[in-house]
């Protein structure tokens, strides 16, 4: 052989442990710059099937509850989870036992589970398998590997899925303790919202409601994840200041003297107050501003403060329009809802005044049928597959024209879940 010849032969294997040097590279950045359990997983079994130069990959995770392993991703399934007993076939095996399996022949080995197999038409041939283990030897899922593309899994390739393996239980391990941490925080926000809304029965489910329709208009203004958030937190707690109002005056049946609507103006106050002693993450930083700027009007006669346009933050714009729409289409102590008219010439009217313009056009971008599923959300009334039919595709923007055209059907469908749509005054 000449050295022509061997030198080539050295720099192959060279090009080739530098390529998966490079993949192992850009997947760990990627990686580490995500916080989403389920981008995390797909990441990781991409590249697992790339480095490794298999046909599928699986990522399965570890339900300790029901002692079943589930499919978190696994290519060439599409979005189907699969589900199993935790020490069923080769993935099975190794959850219970922690060893690495390498099988070269799928069909030869007694532990091996057909099933998916003959369900599907796939044929498993190679089998690699290693457990996902945490920092202090917990299995919390396992990678399995399927058809080396070339020949079988080598020691290699098992070398590699370790080192995967560790970065990816650490990965999952910590975005599955922030996603615990964030669900027990966000349970503790609605049940305090709940608390807060339970004082007057008059108004319980208000905050919740709020933030529903909060949301829906982040979602017609594009608000990326980080933003929702900070709109869901505020939009919970932004009567969170009300703890602070007498009883007899947040319960006054007629309507309120100066004095009294001074003392109950103060919530927003008392709101800020209260969040700005409590501990959010950096991101969060603006949820006590903004949940104690939801009465401040565009035009600036808002109050605590007075801002105006741009000042007030844009999240508590989108609050206002959701508050005030709650508030009028829901019996209070002093008037009955509103007849959906004169709710609808509210936001019209305010339209660059009291409100931002470009909130109350996300507003009225939502669909009916929406709307309707959170106005009815927790009574008797439900929203039938006949009512969606009706309400296809239908916006609130719409439905303004189907109010000024008269009674037809879609008005009389909207009807029987909001009797003030006043008929009689439909032309």
């Amino acid at each position: 052989m000449s050295k022509k010849n061997s030198d080539t032969e050295k720099k192959e294997p060279e090009k080739m442990v530098d390529s998966k040097l490079s993949l192992i590279l850009r997947y760990s950045a990627e990686i580490s710059a995500c916080d989403n359990l389920e981008t995390i997983v797909s990441l990781i079994a991409d590249e697992t099937k790339e480095l490794l130069e298999a046909d599928r990959c699986s990522v399965y995770l570890l339900d300790n509850g029901d002692d079943q392993l589930y499919s978190w991703v696994s290519h060439g399934l599409k979005s189907e989870i699969i589900r199993f007993p935790a020490g069923k076939g080769l993935a099975g095996f190794s959850a219970k036992t922690g060893e690495t399996v390498n099988i070269k022949d799928a069909y030869s080995d007694e532990r091996f589970n057909p099933e998916f197999d003959r369900r599907t038409g796939y044929r498993t041939r190679t089998v690699l398998c290693m457990p996902l283990k945490t920092l202090t030897g917990d299995i919390i899922g396992v990678f399995q590997v399927l058809n080396k593309k070339s020949g079988v899994f080598t020691p290699q390739d098992e070398d590699i899925l370790s080192m995967l393996s560790n970065h990816a239980a650490g990965a999952v391990e910590k975005t599955m303790l922030y996603e615990e941490i964030r669900e027990s925080f966000t349970s503790f926000i609605n049940t305090l919202a709940e608390t807060i809304d339970a004082r007057d029965p008059m108004t319980a489910g208000h905050s919740s409601r709020v933030c529903s329709y909060a949301l829906l208009m982040a979602d017609k203004m594009n608000y990326n994840p980080t933003k929702r958030e900070i709109l869901k937190y505020a939009a919970l707690l932004h009567d969170l200041g009300k703890i602070g109002v007498r009883e007899a005056v947040l319960t006054k049946p007629g309507r309120l003297d100066p004095a009294e609507r001074e003392h109950i103006q103060r919530h927003v106050l008392v709101t800020k107050k209260i969040l700005e002693r409590t501990h959010f993450q950096p991101k969060f930083r603006e949820v006590p501003l903004v949940a104690s700027s939801h009465h401040e009007n565009y035009d600036g006669s808002g109050y605590p403060n007075g801002y105006s346009g741009e000042d007030i933050p844009e999240i508590s714009r989108i609050m206002a329009v959701a508050d005030v729409f709650d508030a009028v289409t829901y019996k209070r102590h002093y008037r009955e809802p509103m007849p959906f008219k004169d709710v609808i010439r509210i936001f019209k009217d305010g339209s660059g005044s009291k409100f931002d313009s470009r909130c109350v056009k996300a507003f009225f971008k939502i669909e009916v049928y929406k709307i309707l599923k959170i106005m009815t959300s927790g009574t008797e009334k439900e929203i039938t597959e006949n009512s969606l039919d009706i309400f296809k595709d239908i916006t609130l923007e719409d439905f303004l024209s189907h109010l000024d055209k008269g009674s037809g059907p879609v008005v009389k469908e909207f009807s029987k879940f909001y009797p003030a749509t006043d008929l009689k005054n439909v032309s």
